[in-house]
């Protein structure tokens, strides 16, 4: 506790005195924290494009299955639906993604990007560094099929074209003392149960026992290793939601969490064999504005997957576990409105000490377990999906 303290202290202290550079995205609010109730808000947070050795992992029930290397290639994230006007929404992306094993490209496609939120981390030589999270899905199509995963072709993939649709996310963090920009990532593409579940497009039996996933940087990345779960009482960070019944969608501003839980149900394996490494929970949150995520009868329980953990301190992010999760839920907005969803994101474990980063309230230490979800609906009709790439109009930000 004490250490903890003293580097809240030292943070503090610099971040007070710390001069921004011009060129610097550093310890900048994305300014979503107005106070307005159920307002408005805008913020635009561009990224560079980069290249990163990745790892490819299948998963053979829900065991550590073939893993091979390969080099990802993300675009810089465009703003995206832009309307007659020139206008683009708010917090929308796009990106391609490109993964090569070797110089054969393996998958190449677009994705979209939902802004979830940004921090600032201070590590242990006390530099301040800042986070963007994206929430990512899309459509990879498959290039090359001798070398589309570490297991081969997935099955699906032929049945619709030559797409997989995958969800996870991206970090981008930029190190204010060496002017340099890191990220991490994963995408992942789920079996059967949960990825063509029934009722949906794209349903069908294709790979029951097999599930796959990239994630980035390779450097010290242990698959399937971790053990935090996500359970607990929250009273940090947002709900926020979009309207996007007309283009160009418009940002509504965060809504701080009154509170939010995560109550453990059992663990269990959705992927037929292996060990029972999927976590199951039930899922609420009520905003201070009247927001609310609640279980509804039939729906899938808070899942997450253990995709692995970094174990090198000196390669960003550091010694941090990642999670894939996705639940169904009801999300009641502040003014009202509600509608049954599906929910994809990530979960993340560790890493360096955390502080909120606002422009209307001092910076707080944040717990480290990060839970980040969006909504799967197809707008501006909001039409729940589960198995096709999709865009979201509500974001879900917790820590435990």
């Amino acid at each position: 506790m004490k250490s903890i303290l003293l580097r809240t202290v030292s943070f503090l202290a610099l971040a007070a005195s710390f001069a921004l550079p011009a060129s610097a995205q550093c310890l900048q609010p994305d300014n979503l924290d107005n106070t307005t109730v159920c307002g408005a808000a805008q913020t635009s947070v561009p990224q560079k494009p980069f290249q990163q050795a990745a790892l490819g992992i299948c998963w053979a029930g829900c065991a550590v299955g073939p893993t091979a290397p390969y080099t990802v290639q993300w675009s810089a994230p465009a703003l995206s639906n832009l309307n007659s006007a020139g206008l683009a929404s708010c917090a929308w992306y796009t990106a391609r993604v490109r993964l090569l094993q070797g110089i054969n490209v393996a998958w190449d496609g677009g994705v979209q990007m939902t802004y979830a939120r940004t921090w600032v981390e201070a590590n242990t030589a006390g530099t301040a560094n800042q986070v963007w999270r994206f929430l990512v899905n899309g459509d990879l199509r498959m290039a090359s099929g001798n070398v589309a995963s570490p297991c081969g072709i997935p099955a699906c993939a032929p049945a619709f074209n030559g797409n997989m649709r995958v969800t996870g996310y991206i970090d981008y963090q930029f190190d204010c003392t060496a002017q340099v920009w890191r990220r991490s990532w994963m995408l992942h593409h789920a079996c059967d149960a949960i990825d063509h579940v029934p009722g949906y497009p794209r349903a069908g039996a294709f790979h029951p026992g097999r599930s796959y996933t990239w994630v980035g940087p390779a450097a010290g990345f242990v698959p399937g290793a971790g053990a935090t779960l996500e359970a607990g009482v929250n009273v940090t960070e947002s709900l926020r939601r979009w309207d996007a019944t007309a283009m160009p969608a418009r940002c509504g501003a965060e809504e701080p969490i009154a509170v939010a839980s995560i109550t453990p149900l059992a663990m269990t394996c959705m992927c037929g064999g292996g060990p029972s490494n999927y976590y199951q929970g039930i899922l609420n949150a009520n905003g201070a504005w009247g927001t609310t995520i609640s279980t509804f009868p039939g729906a899938a329980p808070f899942r997450s997957f253990p995709i692995g953990s970094w174990t090198n301190p000196a390669v960003f992010p550091g010694v941090e576990e990642v999670r894939w999760n996705f639940n169904e839920a009801t999300f009641v907005d502040c003014t009202g409105v509600g509608r049954n969803e599906a929910w994809f994101g990530v979960t993340t474990a560790g890493g360096d000490t955390a502080f909120s980063l606002s422009s209307t309230a001092p910076s707080v230490l944040l717990p480290l377990t990060f839970i980040d979800q969006c909504n799967s609906v197809m707008l501006p009709a909001g039409i729940a999906t589960r198995n096709r790439a999709f865009r979201s109009d509500h974001i879900l930000n917790l820590n435990l």
